[in-house]
C-alpha cells in the first residue's frame, strides 16, 4: 500500500470528508473530528481511531494493524503500517474509523455548519 492509496481510499469514503496537514502529516475528518492520520506517527504509519471492538477484530484479522501502545490505545487508538495492508484490508480499517468518527460527528444544521461553530470562524 502507498500513501497516495491511502489518501484516495480515506478521501473518497464520503464527500464529507476533509483532510487537514498537520506538521508532516495528513489528517482526514468527518463533521470537526479526525478518523485518520496518515504519516502520523512517522512516515510509512498512518494512526485511526476505532471502537474497541472493531479494534480488536481488525488486529485479529489484518497484518500491519496493530493497538497503539499505552492508554489511547486502550481507548481504540490504532497504529497501521500501511506497506503491511491490501487495498480491502485498508478499506476495512478506513470505514471502521470513518462510522466511529461520523457516529461522534457534530450535526450539521441548516446553512451547512456543524453546531457549535461560529460563523466568524469558518473560511469565506
Amino acid at each position: 500500500m502507498t500513501p497516495d492509496v491511502f489518501s484516495n481510499l480515506a478521501s473518497r469514503l464520503s464527500p464529507t470528508v476533509k483532510t487537514h496537514r498537520v506538521l508532516e502529516a495528513v489528517q482526514f475528518r468527518v463533521g470537526g473530528k479526525a478518523f485518520a492520520t496518515l504519516g502520523w506517527p512517522e512516515a510509512g504509519w498512518a494512526v485511526v481511531k476505532l471502537s474497541v471492538r472493531d479494534q480488536m477484530r481488525l488486529v485479529a484479522d489484518h497484518d500491519g494493524v496493530t493497538v497503539e501502545p499505552g492508554p489511547r490505545g486502550k481507548s481504540g487508538v490504532t497504529l497501521l503500517w500501511i506497506e503491511d495492508l491490501d487495498e480491502a484490508a485498508l478499506a476495512d480499517v478506513l470505514v471502521a474509523a470513518w462510522r466511529e468518527a461520523y457516529a461522534g460527528a457534530r450535526p450539521v444544521r441548516r446553512g451547512g455548519r456543524p453546531r457549535g461553530t461560529s460563523r466568524a470562524l469558518l473560511p469565506g
